[in-house]
């Protein structure tokens, strides 16, 4: 993992210090909290291949907020591979982006129906407990 002094990224307007070493050990004081990490947290989800990180991940959730400027889209099959399609959340940084754009760009995922209704509702209602 890297260090809180370690840069990671690109740096932005806007962007917080909160890396992936710094989710990881708040993961890791706290296993049994849920957590969301915003902006598939700094890119935290590719530690998954490291079996102790995936581990730690089983309360922790990702969502796509700002995808668009962050990554390719790949990042949906790739943290979908990594950690499972049931930890990704639908986010949007709206009114930054406009929905539209995400979901144009989920659409257009070679990703199944089933795996897409998760992302864009299942998964927050099963995590929120809305039936």
């Amino acid at each position: 993992m890297t260090h809180a002094s370690e840069p990671v990224g690109h740096q932005y307007k806007g962007k917080g210090e909160a890396t992936p070493g710094l989710l990881y050990a708040l993961i890791t004081t706290f296993p049994e909290m849920k957590l969301v990490c915003a902006h598939w947290g700094g890119g935290l989800p590719f530690y998954a291949l490291m079996p102790e990180v995936k581990a730690a991940l089983k309360n922790v959730y990702f969502d796509t907020a700002a995808s668009l400027y962050l990554y390719t889209p790949q990042i949906y099959s790739q943290v979908a591979q990594l950690v499972g399609a049931d930890k990704i959340l639908f986010g949007s940084d709206y009114p930054l982006i406009p929905q539209r754009r995400f979901l144009k760009e989920i659409d257009a995922l070679d990703l199944s129906a089933a795996v897409k209704k998760k992302i864009l509702s299942g998964n927050a209602k099963k995590l929120l407990g809305i039936t």
